[in-house]
């Protein structure tokens, strides 16, 4: 059973490397071309959640932070 936790932590482990990476190059991309692509508007996407969560106060602050940790870990 723990070799089945440790197999599904490292895919996720991984897949969120992958996300990341991808996310990166989509916001390099955005920059570089000046515009969405592929109909992805990424540096929008984030700048909405920012926005979300500062408007939400401490529960937005308390988000954002764990969002952090999780993806600090790596």
């Amino acid at each position: 059973m723990e070799k089945m936790f440790k197999m599904a932590g490292d895919f996720f482990s991984k897949m969120t490397a992958l996300f990341m990476t991808l996310m990166s190059f989509s916001i390099m991309a955005e920059i570089l071309f000046g515009g969405p692509m592929l109909g992805l508007n990424v540096i929008g996407n984030i700048m909405d959640m920012i926005h979300m969560l500062g408007s939400n106060g401490i529960i937005g602050l308390m988000a954002l932070i764990i969002m952090f940790g999780l993806v600090a870990k790596e």
